[in-house]
């Protein structure tokens, strides 16, 4: 939550930590003094970690973003291509499997 300003009291206002617990949300007190300020200040430089832990992901995905492309342009392509081949051997696509075709159905279509 961070600093708190209260209608009554310090102009500074009042630090306070918000904590997930089972139980559910609870805020801690740290206050005004030292103690809130290196609350504070550890709060800071965890933020800050965070902004730069996704800085460096957000980097990495730009960087293979055009491999990332390529790779589903040939995986589509293969897909297409093997797909053109099933269908040319006599096979069919049920539930998104392929099966090769069986009996008569199959005689009269491959005709």
């Amino acid at each position: 939550m961070g600093w708190d300003r209260k209608k009554r009291g310090s102009g500074t206002g009042y630090f306070y930590l918000s904590v997930r617990t089972p139980a559910g949300v609870r805020k801690l007190y740290f206050g005004r003094r030292t103690a809130g300020h290196l609350a504070a200040a550890v709060v800071e430089q965890r933020r800050q970690a965070r902004q730069a832990a996704w800085k460096v992901i957000r980097e990495e995905r730009a960087a293979t973003a055009e491999a990332d492309r390529l790779a589903a342009e040939l995986t589509a392509a293969a897909e297409a291509l093997s797909a053109a081949w099933l269908v040319l051997t006599g096979h069919e696509r049920r539930r998104g499997e392929w099966r090769k075709r069986r009996g008569k159905e199959a005689e009269g279509r491959n005709a």
